[in-house]
């Protein structure tokens, strides 16, 4: 949509990847476009990508053993999902692809950043984290385990991993066999 402004916003989208969309779209457009206080705009251009990424989302294939990971796993462990996606988008997501039953919670940012849906998760599980696995698709997966004492398994999505030293797994396959060696055959 505004080409002038794209490589702007790439780059500093591909620099706060885990940050809420709110948050960049306001330093687009008040910042790179040179629109501050336009809330207008931020508001319909969060619209606009809001439809489109649902509808991309909900149509996209499933990332290689995911269905079959979240089966194996939702009957043996509390799973939950935690994305900075905001949450009501999230659940329409997570509900348009048939994925709710697997979860034990739905985590969106907003209203919850990663970090505190852990602290969340932690609490409700009365569990310490070194007793929790979270698996991830990013660095700022890796950082919010790190910091929050969890263990960490990570998925290759493409994203560069600079400076982060952890064994990536291609799909959801091999992800699973690296969990059932965690928690055992049983």
């Amino acid at each position: 949509l505004y080409p002038d402004h794209r490589d702007a916003m790439m780059a500093h989208h591909l620099a706060k990847l885990s940050r809420p969309r709110g948050e960049k779209f306001r330093h687009y457009v008040y910042d790179v476009m040179g629109r501050p206080g336009d809330t207008a705009m931020v508001a319909r251009l969060l619209e606009q990508f809001s439809a489109f990424v649902f509808q991309r989302v909900v149509a996209a294939p499933d990332v290689p053993g995911a269905r079959p990971f979240l089966e194996e796993f939702s009957r043996r462990v509390p799973l939950y999902l935690a994305s900075v996606t905001p949450e009501g988008e999230l659940r329409a997501i997570v509900r348009a692809r048939g994925l709710d039953p697997f979860f034990t919670a739905v985590f969106g940012d907003p209203p919850l950043t990663k970090s505190e849906a852990v602290r969340v998760v932690l609490e409700r599980e009365k569990l310490p984290g070194s007793e929790v696995l979270l698996v991830g698709d990013s660095p700022s997966d890796y950082e919010v385990a790190r910091t929050a004492g969890l263990q960490f398994i990570g998925r290759d999505s493409g994203l560069p991993w600079d400076g982060v030293a952890v064994e990536l797994h291609h799909d959801l396959y091999r992800v699973a066999e690296v969990v059932r060696g965690r928690l055992g055959a049983g």
